[in-house]
């Protein structure tokens, strides 16, 4: 993203770019803060699953800073893709587990018991950040070339 915006010809170009690069930068920040927020909070328990953040934000790290300044090599582009969709698939996974602990036994789908659930102890949106930085990083590089 920065060698294309140093080399932007227009005033357009300039502004994508400069909007893409914003993006990503916004992303590399999410891949530090989210995990250490996790970390502080002790998001962990016996099962395995409860370290899935950590092991997404690792690669989602490394991945967001080299494209900031290598999108074109392939296998970087598409392992970026990757992480980033399983970014949105962790935080996706996220919000039902959440959810699920949240219900404290009877699963209940009903509209009133689902609400409660969402306002319970583990919070279901905060997962969606995850979702969030996939999403972040998809769109700024979607087109890119």
């Amino acid at each position: 993203m920065i060698p294309a915006l140093r080399e932007a010809k227009t005033q357009t170009q300039w502004a994508l770019e400069f909007i893409r690069t914003v993006m990503l930068l916004l992303c590399l920040v999410g891949w530090v803060m989210y995990p250490l927020e996790l970390l502080l909070l002790e998001h962990w328990t016996e099962a395995w699953q409860s370290r899935i953040p950590f092991f997404v934000a690792v690669p989602g790290f490394i991945l967001t800073l080299w494209v900031l300044f290598d999108r074109k090599t392939p296998w970087v582009r598409w392992a970026f893709i990757l992480t980033m969709w399983a970014s949105l698939l962790t935080g996706a996974l996220g919000v039902y587990f959440h959810l699920l602990w949240n219900f404290e036994g009877e699963v209940n789908w009903e509209f009133e018991a689902a609400m409660e659930a969402m306002a319970g102890s583990r919070p279901v949106l905060a997962a969606l950040a995850f979702t969030h930085m996939g999403v972040t990083g998809l769109l700024s590089i979607y087109r890119a070339r």
